[in-house]
């Protein structure tokens, strides 16, 4: 197989692979072979765009919330885990100044959103609130039994946000997704209907911005590693498990065009959260609000033994709660081989004299 076409997609989040295609990384890459590295969204075939989801489209990549891959590969479609980053946004338990409510002890008998989007078949923000309000309530030595869960549906589907744009590069949600992404929710905090609600990242600096909410809690504070681990920690990098076992080497330099963009985001701060700020369909100055202030040097993509124990804490609460058809076997669904000879890729090209 010799593809004349990549297909790629990321989340609104803070990714080494976002900067790789603003900066043309990933376009210089495969440029060499004549190969064309194309978003989904570039497609104005819902089912090209709903591989963001599934991995459904031959020959691609896709970087951003753990959960989707997870649940895609425990119902038997064919993605590798390539790689993971880090980064600690905010993920705060949001309240009404007014509502007398100053601590997550506060919470016992109140009304804690669960938002549910019926109309997609890997409803991540549902897993992602479970999640948050989870450790949330750990915290402070308490259970979900301690507080009323209380659904927040919606027709909405996700993909109903997608962007219109259909340029090469686009990123699928921009700002006016991430505005409205917690839009029911919301309302129902404003108008009483429920007491608390968890968000996180450029989500949550929209909402906490729009209504006034304050936080009574930020899982981003915890010490322990697996006290952070949600949808956005670790974000996943992964491929196409056909085009990894028949292009190996071109994989490879895809990933290592990605350890070169997360090297200049390093050094490049100022740039570097423009781009974030576009990915995440935030003004520039809420990045520093939603993500930590030196998020540009937390793009690292990397397999390291904790970071892999963190996802398996994911999978383990996406089990637990149904979102998985059936247990993921990490040993087959992680690979550490294109990791490897990016890095080697790289060692070679720093060795050659200027």
């Amino acid at each position: 197989m010799n593809p004349s076409t990549l297909w790629y997609t990321r989340c609104p989040v803070p990714t080494a692979f976002g900067i790789a295609v603003e900066r043309g990384f990933l376009d210089a890459e495969l440029a060499r072979d004549g190969i064309v590295a194309r978003s989904l969204a570039s497609s104005t075939d819902n089912q090209v765009r709903q591989s963001h989801f599934h991995h459904s489209q031959p020959n691609s990549f896709r970087h951003g919330g753990n959960g989707p891959p997870l649940v895609t590969r425990s119902r038997g479609g064919r993605v590798k885990l390539i790689g993971l980053s880090w980064n600690d946004s905010i993920k705060p338990m949001l309240v009404m100044p007014d509502s007398g409510i100053a601590s997550v002890r506060a919470l016992a008998g109140r009304k804690v959103s669960l938002p549910i989007r019926a109309g997609d078949s890997i409803d991540f923000w549902k897993a992602s609130s479970l999640r948050g309000t989870e450790l949330a309530l750990a915290q402070e030595g308490m259970t979900m039994d301690d507080v009323a869960m209380t659904p927040v549906s919606t027709n909405r589907t996700f993909m109903d946000g997608a962007t219109a744009s259909t340029a090469q590069t686009a990123t699928l949600w921009g700002a006016h997704c991430m505005l409205g992404h917690q839009r029911e929710e919301a309302f129902a905090l404003v108008r009483g209907e429920v007491d608390a609600l968890y968000s996180q990242g450029a989500i949550a600096a929209v909402v906490m911005g729009f209504t006034g909410a304050v936080a009574i809690a930020d899982a981003a504070s915890s010490p322990d590693l697996a006290g952070r681990v949600n949808n956005d920690a670790p974000l996943a990098l992964t491929v196409s498990e056909d085009l990894l076992a028949e292009q190996p080497e071109l994989v490879a330099r895809c990933v290592a065009a990605v350890l070169r963009a997360a090297a200049w985001a390093s050094a490049n701060e100022r740039e570097a959260k423009r781009v974030i700020a576009a990915d995440t369909g935030l003004p520039e100055e809420l990045v520093d609000a939603a993500f930590p202030q030196d998020v540009h040097r937390q793009l690292e993509v990397d397999l390291r033994p904790e970071w892999v124990e963190a996802l398996r804490v994911q999978h383990d609460h996406l089990l637990r709660h149904g979102f998985l058809a059936a247990p993921v076997a990490f040993e087959d669904f992680v690979d550490h081989g294109p990791l490897r000879r990016a890095r080697e890729i790289l060692a070679g090209e720093a060795a050659v004299p200027l």
